[in-house]
């Protein structure tokens, strides 16, 4: 139809649509075309109309948009379809078609609309469902998802399986199309005895989510322990279910060995305190033993005083080197303590003496006399006196006596003189 013979309403309408209306030859060009293509492609309504129509739609799409338009041309009816069409920067949109044909004219009229912004909506929600399906596909927890139904004329509701995954599948032994639309509890006849078939309604109708652990007892003596998880839906539940069955045995071995060092330490802290007793009673002892060897010693030495300025030591037994020691250690205080001008060594209770011997009494001697103190010697026996002179080293070193009493007797006439 020539543009002159068209209606001003017809002139407003392509200028004021909203949608992308316009009107398509035979021969493959635009014959009019609203305003809003302008303002949704960028081209001019005449860029448009100068160059097939096919220029502007996506090489992926041109094959499909011809088959279109001669099913449209062939059938004489309307065609409804999308493709992608390219705009002034090169980007493309997404187009969906409204068109009927007028044949006598060899004309297209059409209505189009840019559904890009819900193209690239279908196109996320494709790709979540796609993330969602793989997330649950390859989840170690089998899941499945039960819509309730209610009974109907007062009979009990149900759940009704709308999805399962692979390990839910294998959990029972059939295929995901087997279990979807299905009831719980022909699936999973137990879950009316054990009572997660009331659980699952709880949450359900209290919209709280359930988390919990169930061991349940399997033929043979086997137990299993299952962790649930129950998310309450707008018309059912989602439910994850894993064995942590080899989690629960782990956990039991380590309490167990948690037990058993708790009761080591224990033991050994018993023991700790067993020994420290005993080493307490032991120091004890030792110390008990050692008062008991000094007192012995200083009763096998005992010195007194038997005139002013006159100490006397009776020596019984051996004298060695450490009996020497105790002799010197006992002697020397004494002599400084009493001034004792006289040191008598009583030898009566010794049987035998030898060349240590011998230096042992030398070494009193000479510390006697630093500190001014002579020593005496007496009760030598005959072969005490035999070894002395054997040695000859001894002799003038010190006055001997044959009796103790001769020896205070000269101690005393030297102190009253």
């Amino acid at each position: 139809m020539p543009e002159a013979s068209r209606p001003d309403d017809l002139d407003r309408f392509f200028e004021l649509s909203v949608d992308l209306v316009g009107i398509a030859g035979f021969d493959g060009y635009f014959k009019r075309v609203g305003r809003g293509w302008e303002q949704t492609l960028g081209f001019s309504r005449e860029e448009l109309m100068a160059r097939p129509f096919l220029d502007f739609v996506h090489p992926e799409d041109r094959e499909r948009t011809m088959a279109e338009a001669a099913q449209l041309v062939a059938g004489g009816g309307t065609v409804r379809f999308v493709n992608r069409y390219r705009c002034r920067d090169d980007s493309y949109l997404w187009i969906e078609w409204n068109s009927a044909i007028h044949p006598d004219a060899q004309l297209v009229y059409f209505v189009a609309r840019n559904i890009t912004d819900r193209k690239r909506a279908e196109e996320a929600l494709v790709a979540a469902e796609s993330r969602l399906r793989a997330a649950i596909d390859g989840s170690l927890d089998a899941f499945c998802v039960l819509r309730w139904t209610d009974g109907e004329a007062g009979a009990p509701g149900n759940f009704e399986f709308t999805e399962a995954n692979p390990l839910l599948s294998e959990v029972v032994s059939r295929p995901r199309e087997e279990i979807i639309g299905r009831r719980l509890l022909d699936v999973f006849p137990a879950a009316g005895t054990d009572g997660r078939f009331e659980r699952y309604e709880r949450v359900f109708r209290t919209g709280e989510r359930l988390v919990e652990e169930l061991e349940h007892h399997l033929p043979g003596g086997k137990r299993l322990w299952l962790h649930y998880q129950v998310i309450p839906l707008n018309e059912g539940v989602a439910v994850t279910v894993r064995d942590i069955t080899e989690s629960k045995r782990l956990e039991s071995e380590l309490r167990e060995a948690l037990q058993r060092r708790e009761s080591d330490a224990e033991e050994l802290q018993r023991k700790n305190r067993q020994l420290a007793e005993e080493n307490a009673e032991r120091e004890r002892a030792e110390a008990l033993l050692r008062q008991q060897q000094e007192t012995m010693l200083a009763m096998s030495t005992p010195i007194i005083q038997a005139w002013e300025g006159v100490l006397v030591l009776p020596v019984i037994g051996t004298v060695e080197t450490a009996r020497a020691s105790q002799i010197m250690e006992r002697l020397l205080p004494e002599i400084v303590r009493t001034q004792a001008r006289f040191a008598i060594l009583d030898l009566t209770g010794v049987s035998a003496v030898d060349a240590a011997t011998v230096s042992h009494l030398l070494a009193v001697v000479r510390a006697a006399s630093l500190l001014g103190s002579q020593c005496l010697v007496s009760g030598i026996s005959p072969a005490i006196a035999r070894t002395m002179t054997e040695i000859g080293s001894a002799e003038g070193a010190f006055l001997t006596f044959g009796l103790l009493q001769n020896a205070l007797r000269h101690a005393l006439s030297r102190c009253r003189a």
